[in-house]
């Protein structure tokens, strides 16, 4: 049979490790346990806390599995599943690293899902092609909500004209960093500040802009700035983690548009409170026109696992380099 037609239970286990057991990290290893296709052959962590602890207890799995959590990777894993960083540039020597060691890397860097710094595209392509192995960045956003999804749904269409892509999440549910890293329970001004100091952000947003682009087959005449303002609460929200008063900020509000022969923009809007209006949002102004609607949205740290781990078969049959997701198929696995 083809390698292209096998199926994950007809093949020995690919083997992985999971390089970063931060909470995406601890995640995702509990996902890779649960598949019987996947054989977890090392955990690797800086946190002396988890260092020589069974990963089963420090991921809360409810029991041990002979991996021990280590600060460096000493054993050669067919997949390297990363989850470290948001940044390219603070990450790139892993992934360097990783590459070299001649395991194909799928990585949750934000930055890695479509990478605009040349340099390091370059690194990477030159790294990962001598050591005939794939990296990728994926995720629920980027890596899906707000670029792989709207790249699918436009393959029915004779003509697009433009994609409105809005995604509405309610940080409620989400980890404590997350709701932080909004800005919940700021000031305004405080708000403000930390935009300015470049400290509250979504990543990935124009990573995601990019990567519909590119899968279109558009070059943009011209791409705005990210616009990020301030969700302020107009009632008292009290969450696991914090509270939040009327007047303080509820979370982030953050917009870019590209335009050119296809007019393209993403709206991102994070806070908590928004329990009755989460959903994701795909609108298609084309032939036909399409309007593609997630009530509640995507849950970002759940799906984020699910597509990473959903990856792992589809890189190893995929070509060396560095790939985005516009050059994998994606399916449960």
């Amino acid at each position: 049979m083809p390698a292209a037609m096998t199926t994950a239970s007809s093949r020995t286990p690919i083997t992985v490790a999971q390089f970063g057991i931060g909470p995406i990290g601890a995640e995702i290893a509990r996902l890779l346990f649960s598949k019987p296709w996947i054989h977890v052959v090392a955990a690797v962590d800086i946190d002396p806390e988890k260092i020589g602890k069974d990963i089963g207890d420090v991921i809360g799995l409810g029991r041990k599995t002979g991996v021990v959590v280590t600060r460096e990777l000493d054993v050669k894993a067919d997949v390297v599943c990363h989850s470290t960083g948001s940044r390219l540039r603070d990450v790139a020597s892993q992934l360097k690293m990783l590459l070299a060691r001649g395991s194909h890397v799928v990585s949750t860097c934000e930055e890695l899902s479509f990478p605009l710094d040349a340099e390091i595209r370059e690194e990477l392509q030159q790294t990962a092609r001598a050591n005939n192995v794939a990296i990728l960045g994926t995720g629920v956003n980027p890596g899906f909500v707000m670029d792989k999804l709207p790249l699918t749904i436009t393959a029915v269409c004779q003509e697009v004209r433009s994609v409105e892509i809005i995604r509405i999440q309610n940080a409620s549910t989400r980890r404590e960093p997350l709701q932080r890293k909004v800005g919940a329970s700021m000031t305004v001004d405080e708000f403000r500040a930390a935009v300015a100091a470049g400290k509250i952000k979504h990543m990935g947003l124009r990573e995601s802009l990019m990567l519909v682009g590119n899968g279109l087959g558009v070059e943009f005449d011209s791409v705005t700035d990210e616009v990020i303002e301030p969700i302020v609460a107009d009632r008292e929200i009290v969450t696991q983690y914090l509270k939040v008063a009327p007047g303080q900020v509820a979370g982030v509000h953050q917009t870019i548009y590209g335009k050119g022969r296809i007019d393209v923009s993403l709206e991102l809007r994070m806070y908590v409170g928004a329990e009755d209006v989460a959903a994701d949002r795909v609108i298609v102004h084309g032939v036909p026109d399409i309007e593609l609607e997630v009530k509640g949205g995507i849950h970002g740290d759940r799906a984020t696992a699910a597509m990473v781990v959903n990856c792992i078969p589809r890189i190893m049959q995929a070509r060396v380099g560095v790939l985005t997701m516009d050059d994998v198929g994606v399916s449960f696995r």
